[in-house]
């Protein structure tokens, strides 16, 4: 009777654990298909989807936690393939993409969120958040995605070893749905599958950095507004600062804050008002170094001392227009109370600034 019941327990738990994990067939009326132009198509032996344009994703459903795995087959062509996870909206979620034209460089793939309809590409760089992998192109390969909590791990044909720790998703434990989309295809997927059973990370040694004193880790932020309210000249209109609704928000890990989670840009309205006080023991002179995207015009004390760009491709066609601390101003701060003010122009690609003072001797950013 022991022995029955143990041959039992062995028949039923690889059933069970297959029972977890869910495939959803491109033909499937639980698909939502946005601004998508594709075909279903039995391709190199694979039931799949052509994708062309746009995305899908699965209807009246929520994904927190687990597994999501999908082959993809795409040619030697510059573009973007997607798959994007606790959607909200098509404006808002979770996304890991690979750029096939990028093949074995250090952005082949990229994490990113997207806020409000804005990828953070350009905010969101490096080898915390992309890794080089050397494609073959028109064959089948698998990737998979782990998400637990704030962090989630990426694989990419190699089921045992992530290529990827995403050890801080930047919109947080949000549920939503999960789905495909592509930028500038084609690309083939097929078998979509997902389990939402707990799953376990593997250990990774990647650590959230951990801030400098000199990094500002708070900034005043203004509601969205437009270049004629801005005006041209080299100092704020009198008035505009009170006419704002103003905000105070922090930066995130990299120093950075991410205007597109606080606001919404539209065709009229797209930028923004970025302000620090700075309080200084004595007439002195301080630098401050900084970072934007994609175009700023800087105010100390209500007078323009900087205007620039860093739009992709603006300089030369290998431009990426990411942020970091490239530039920097020698503030020249009276005793007392001191006000540096950044009008930030959201192009595409992420809509940021960020700040770092060379030393806090004689300052302090609250009263």
């Amino acid at each position: 009777m022991k022995k029955s019941f143990f041959i039992l327990l062995v028949v039923l738990f690889p059933v069970w654990s297959i029972a977890q994990q869910i495939q959803v067939p491109f033909s499937s009326d639980r698909w939502k298909f946005e601004e998508a132009e594709y075909q279903l198509e039995n391709y190199k032996g694979q039931e799949s989807i052509l994708l062309k344009s746009g995305g899908l994703y699965l209807k009246d459903f929520e994904f927190l936690n687990g597994i999501i795995e999908v082959d993809i087959n795409f040619p030697e062509h510059r573009a973007f393939h997607d798959v994007i996870f606790r959607i909200k909206d098509f404006s808002n979620y979770e996304s890991f993409y690979i750029r096939p034209h990028q093949s074995g460089n250090p952005d082949a793939n990229q994490y990113t969120p997207v806020f409000n309809g804005l990828a953070g590409w350009q905010l969101y760089y490096g080898d915390r958040y992309a890794t080089p992998v050397k494609y073959t192109f028109d064959e089948w390969h698998t990737i998979k995605i782990v998400v637990l909590g704030t962090q989630a791990q990426i694989y990419f044909d190699d089921m045992e070893k992530p290529i990827l720790h995403v050890e801080e998703l930047k919109r947080g434990e949000e549920s939503g749905s999960i789905g495909l989309f592509t930028f500038m295809g084609p690309v083939h997927y097929a078998n979509f599958k997902y389990s939402q059973a707990t799953p376990t990370l593997l250990p990774d040694d990647v650590e959230i950095p951990i801030l400098e004193e000199t990094v500002v880790k708070n900034w005043m932020v203004s509601n969205v507004t437009n270049k004629e309210t801005l005006g041209e000249g080299t100092v704020l209109p009198q008035g505009l600062t009170e006419k704002l609704t103003w905000n105070e928000y922090p930066v995130e890990s990299e120093g950075i804050i991410n205007l597109a989670k606080y606001t919404k840009i539209s065709e009229t309205d797209n930028i923004v008002l970025a302000s620090i006080d700075i309080y200084s023991e004595t007439d002195q002179t301080k630098m401050v170094y900084f970072g934007y995207s994609d175009i700023a015009k800087v105010f100390f004390n209500g007078t323009a001392i900087y205007e620039g760009q860093r739009i992709f491709r603006s300089r030369d066609y290998r431009y990426l227009g990411t942020i970091g601390l490239f530039d920097g101003l020698y503030l020249p701060l009276k005793k007392g109370k001191n006000t540096l003010t950044f009008a930030i122009l959201e192009n595409m690609g992420g809509w940021g600034v960020k700040a770092q003072f060379e030393n806090m001797e004689g300052i302090s950013l609250t009263q």
